[in-house]
């Protein structure tokens, strides 16, 4: 069994300096060590394409990574990416959907605290990873984690949740998890469906730092933000019950001026028969709503859309997010 393993920083690979947590390339290794001295037995081989606390991630970050993957995909038995919690949905969203159902299974893992911290559970979460890469026919990207108290779930790369504040919790869209590690053994979800995308993505598109998507999530006496001609799609993120405030002059305003400029405008986390007044404009508004999908990984997916100068955003995205290679 021969694994890469492609280390990028975050708390995963960081130490404590004076009290603060920074980055440290000599703890690229100790990781696999930690696990070998655990009694973890596979042949790895290791690369850095960067360094970076996840906080400080852009798109020109996607690009290094996706491209350091493509070149050794094809010559290990699986692929693990070490990577910091704070981005971690949206570089695993980015690696799901670009890379697809892969015959090499593709892990990435993170750690709540640096390795030396007895509170850390990086080194348990790699040790997942492996045993999930070692239980083999699992074709795609994961992130292999495990919160406090439970197993080690293994989870589709496009079905993360953000974070909650002040947690370190990792879960997927409506809590249905991939599979578990127990003793070592990967167990199936037996609750999991997936879907393929109707849209595969070509090729990798060339990310630029910034994104040419307008993510918002709505909050009371929102100020809506301008709109120019550089952005090509917004995206907004709604209550739990699925409801913004769509008796707000605000946003009929920048709903209209969106239809000015063309500019496609769709929604997240609204169900499908559970209806409030409010819900009953968003046609009228030219809000596209969306099926289940988490926030971060329609905004990865629309962001992707937009790179590649795809001519029907609005009819391309809507077709697509029904299915995310899940």
């Amino acid at each position: 069994m021969k694994i890469l393993v492609v280390f990028t920083g975050g708390t995963i690979g960081s130490c404590y300096n004076d009290g603060v947590i920074s980055p440290d390339s000599s703890t690229r290794y100790k990781l696999i060590e930690m696990y070998k001295q655990n009694g973890g037995c596979a042949e790895f081989d290791a690369i850095s394409p960067y360094t970076v606390l996840s906080e400080n991630l852009n798109g020109e970050y996607f690009n290094l990574l996706y491209n350091s993957i493509k070149e050794n995909i094809n010559n290990y038995d699986g692929i693990i990416v070490t990577h910091g919690t704070d981005t971690l949905q949206y570089t695993s969203a980015v690696l799901s959907y670009m890379f697809g159902l892969c015959n090499t299974p593709i892990v990435l893992v993170s750690a709540n605290y640096p390795l030396e911290s007895e509170k850390s559970n990086g080194l348990e979460n790699f040790s997942a990873a492996v045993d999930f890469i070692k239980s083999g026919n699992n074709k795609g990207v994961f992130v292999a984690y495990k919160n406090n108290g439970e197993h080690a779930n293994i989870h589709r790369a496009s079905r993360l949740q953000k974070h909650l504040a002040y947690s370190d919790k990792i879960e997927s869209v409506n809590n249905i998890y991939y599979g578990e590690i127990i003793n070592g053994n990967f167990i199936k979800n037996i609750n999991y469906t997936e879907k393929q995308d109707e849209i595969k993505f070509g090729n990798m598109p060339v990310f630029k730092s910034t994104s040419p998507v307008l993510k918002i999530t709505p909050y009371v006496g929102m100020a809506y933000p301008q709109l120019n001609k550089n952005i090509k799609a917004v995206l907004t993120e709604s209550y739990h019950s699925g409801t913004v405030n769509t008796a707000s002059k605000d946003l009929e305003k920048f709903c209209n001026t969106a239809k000015q400029f063309n500019i496609p405008v769709f929604l997240t986390g609204s169900e499908t028969g559970f209806f409030y007044e409010s819900k009953e404009l968003y046609s009228k508004l030219g809000i596209q709503v969306l099926p289940t999908v988490t926030p971060i990984s329609a905004y990865i997916k629309l962001w992707i859309l937009c790179e590649n100068n795809a001519k029907y955003i609005y009819k391309a995205f809507s077709k697509s997010i029904g299915g995310d290679i899940l």
